[in-house]
């Protein structure tokens, strides 16, 4: 009989060491760490983050500065900066954001550029291989009497902005969203020669072998046999 009551004794005080040192360790995990929101996937710049771009997760207080963002309401509706990316589960400080882009294309442009928009519905693009600061080629076709042409018109124009048919930007991860306007920056004197040309014939659009060096300006081919239809 003694020994039975040893037993569960002893039963009844690993037990509570069990339960003591599984309290210990809940105040001390919760002590030294706190909940945080980080990137749920890939944030490009200029993106404005949103409810589903965040999720929440445990980390150490002793890994974070104060240039961290711990609270939802800090980030949400505010932008990456340009230059900016945060990758899958990344922290989110405070210095990677920014708020009131209202043109976000235009932070993209450089000196002497403007944004032309191309619609899917009036020129041959691939939109899927599509994303910005990609730089792409436009040629112009056009059909004579007794010919067709089709020649290289614009090159290097860089893509800075994807839209859907409302004009709401499309983000990088929004892969079943359908693009309707293509904004490439080009030179201001380009705009009329393409404002011509989609009144004189067809644009095409496509990506070449130099598409990632985003350092170049869009460039008009003057040896094209096109421009003469374009006076």
């Amino acid at each position: 009989m003694i020994k039975k009551i040893l037993l569960i004794l002893i039963d009844l005080l690993c037990v509570f060491v069990c339960l003591f040192f599984s309290i210990s360790a809940y105040v001390r995990y919760r002590e030294d760490y706190i909940r945080i929101p980080i990137a749920s996937h890939q944030l490009y710049q200029r993106t404005q983050i949103k409810e589903e771009d965040l999720i929440m997760t445990d980390v150490p207080r002793a890994y974070l500065s104060e240039d961290v963002c711990t609270d939802k309401k800090e980030i949400l509706g505010k932008y990456v900066k340009l230059s900016y990316s945060l990758a899958k589960g990344s922290l989110i400080y405070k210095g990677a954001l920014e708020e009131g882009m209202r043109d976000l294309s235009l932070t993209l442009l450089k000196e002497g550029e403007v944004s032309y928009d191309l619609y899917a519905s009036e020129v041959k693009v691939n939109t899927g291989i599509l994303s910005p600061n990609l730089s792409v080629d436009v040629y112009l076709n056009i059909k004579t009497n007794d010919k067709t042409l089709s020649d290289l018109l614009l090159s290097h124009c860089r893509v800075v902005g994807l839209y859907d048919m409302q004009g709401r930007p499309i983000r990088e991860y929004q892969t079943d969203q359908r693009i309707m306007i293509v904004s490439i920056a080009v030179e201001k004197s380009h705009v009329a020669i393409l404002n011509k040309a989609l009144m004189a014939g067809s644009l095409s659009v496509f990506a070449g072998e130099e598409s990632y060096d985003s350092e170049k300006r869009a460039k008009l081919n003057e040896e094209a046999e096109v421009l003469m239809y374009l006076q």
